[in-house]
């Protein structure tokens, strides 16, 4: 199993004045996590997609509870600022649930998560699917994702399928 780990960037800042430094990456297995950090994710996501974005279904769908399931998260002082899940399906790995704070956004933090998601995914060595808000379909092309078909109604939102191939890598 995969304990928690930490990539550490320095700085004793808030909100506006936070530089790209500041930041802290973390990820685990959801199974591995202490209850508080768990919740602090789950809690800026319901605040994300069921306050600010109104999704129609809700976010917690049993995932966190499987045994391969791993959260990336961003931290500010210990305060979680951003997150995203990784999953293992049966032919890929799925990245999903990526919410930024708002007082965060415009930092890349959402980017420097991804990142980090694909180099715990590219380990696996299957393709890397993702449900994409339309809106941010060319912010995932520029990871390498291309549209694998039509847009498709989620939770009350346009999406589209995207795949990021590296079997042929």
């Amino acid at each position: 199993m995969m304990s928690s780990s930490t990539r550490r960037n320095g700085g004793d800042t808030s909100g506006a004045d936070l530089q790209h430094g500041d930041v802290d990456l973390h990820y685990a297995h959801t199974i591995d996590m202490d209850a508080t950090t768990l919740y602090a994710c789950l809690w800026l996501r319901s605040v994300v997609f069921n306050e600010e974005q109104q999704c129609t279904e809700p976010d917690l769908d049993g995932r966190e509870l499987e045994p391969t399931t791993i959260l990336v998260w961003a931290s500010v002082d210990g305060r979680c600022v951003g997150t995203l899940r990784i999953l293992s399906n049966a032919e890929s790995i799925v990245i999903g649930r990526v919410a930024v704070d708002t007082a965060y956004r415009g930092l890349h933090i959402g980017r420097r998560m991804v990142n980090l998601a694909l180099e715990i995914a590219h380990a696996d060595g299957r393709d890397i699917t993702l449900h994409a808000q339309s809106y941010l379909e060319n912010w995932y092309r520029d990871f390498g994702f291309v549209v694998i078909g039509p847009h498709f109604e989620e939770a009350g939102i346009d999406h589209v399928p995207m795949m990021l191939r590296r079997s042929e890598s």
